[in-house]
């Protein structure tokens, strides 16, 4: 058997695996009510957007973050306590820091505009294109407020040889390229909808209004951009992925995983309603798979892949309107 179709065989029987050991459908029919509420109300006359720009200027914006993390989050594992019968997590302190802190870390990185504009601004204020570059160092500092914290505390716990799921021991990432390549039509013709067009692409907003597209000396810039932006993904994976799924798991098995999908979910308020919706089901496949192979390195490539077709295909969409 071809290795590709190996692979693929051996993701799809993590799948099933998960959903004959772990899975509670009672608890699933809850979270996805629970987050079906919440997204209604955070989209329901564009609430989440109102509120964040309100308080991105602002300490507030932490602390608006963490209560709203603690809403997924919290209640995706009460709801988890309950029908799984584990009311003693409550009393596990180890549960509760690691808890705790993973709230904080997401949302003080979420909350950063008070004082990471203004320090990377200084650092860039003297280049030729400030606004720019400083768009390339704020997300670049933004990364760092993922990767540092949660590698700090795989140090201090040492529970893997290697950081929460940065292995490609044992993994054949050949299916995951393949995953990326089925989903071309699909992220494409979604970019071609108005709904998309006014989040996508990234590139092109901010400070790339330098530059133009259609010049061969400006689009190095754009692809410098697009990089960085992939490069986000893998905080991202290494965050949800990593830390929610291997880190937590020590208390509760593949019990980590549809938590950490309520989480998730919530990180996309303000991006397009059926980005925001699909979250859910494509942070839960990927950690499935983070979860049984214990690498995160199938979700980065899945992550980064469709995220560069979703501005492929926005690019598209601006140029055939």
């Amino acid at each position: 058997m071809p290795k590709t179709l190996s692979g693929l065989k051996k993701f799809i029987g993590y799948i099933l695996r998960f959903i004959k050991e772990e899975l509670n459908p009672k608890y699933l029919l809850f979270l996805i009510c629970y987050l079906s509420l919440g997204i209604y109300l955070a989209y329901h006359n564009d609430w989440y957007r109102i509120q964040r720009e309100e308080f991105y200027d602002s300490w507030k914006s932490l602390w608006f973050h963490c209560g709203l993390f603690s809403i997924s989050f919290g209640g995706a594992w009460l709801g988890y306590m309950f029908y799984y019968k584990r009311w003693d997590l409550l009393k596990n302190w180890k549960f509760l820091l690691l808890f705790f802190i993973s709230i904080f870390i997401f949302s003080f990185r979420m909350g950063s505009g008070i004082w990471l504009g203004d320090f990377c601004f200084n650092l860039v204020k003297s280049t030729k294109y400030p606004y720019y570059w400083l768009r390339i160092v704020s997300d670049l500092a933004r990364y760092s407020l993922i990767m540092i914290p949660v590698t700090i505390i795989w140090w201090i716990e040492r529970s893997s040889p290697t950081p929460y799921g940065f292995t490609v021991k044992n993994m054949n990432l050949k299916p995951y390229f393949g995953m990326v390549l089925i989903m071309i039509p699909v992220v494409i013709l979604f970019g071609l909808t108005d709904h998309f067009g006014a989040t996508y692409p990234r590139a092109g907003k901010g400070g790339l209004t330098y530059f133009d597209i259609n010049v061969a000396a400006d689009r190095i810039y754009f692809i410098f951009f697009e990089f960085i932006y992939g490069v986000d993904f893998i905080s991202i994976e290494y965050f949800f992925r990593g830390f929610l799924v291997i880190a937590f798991a020590r208390f509760v098995g593949a019990g980590a995983v549809l938590p950490m999908a309520s989480f998730y979910v919530f990180i996309h308020f303000g991006k397009p309603y059926v980005e925001t919706i699909s979250s859910f089901f494509g942070g839960s496949l990927l950690g499935i798979l983070s979860f049984y192979s214990r690498s995160i390195w199938g979700g980065i490539i899945v992550h980064v892949g469709i995220a560069w077709l979703m501005e492929l295909g926005a690019f598209i969409g601006k140029i055939k309107s």
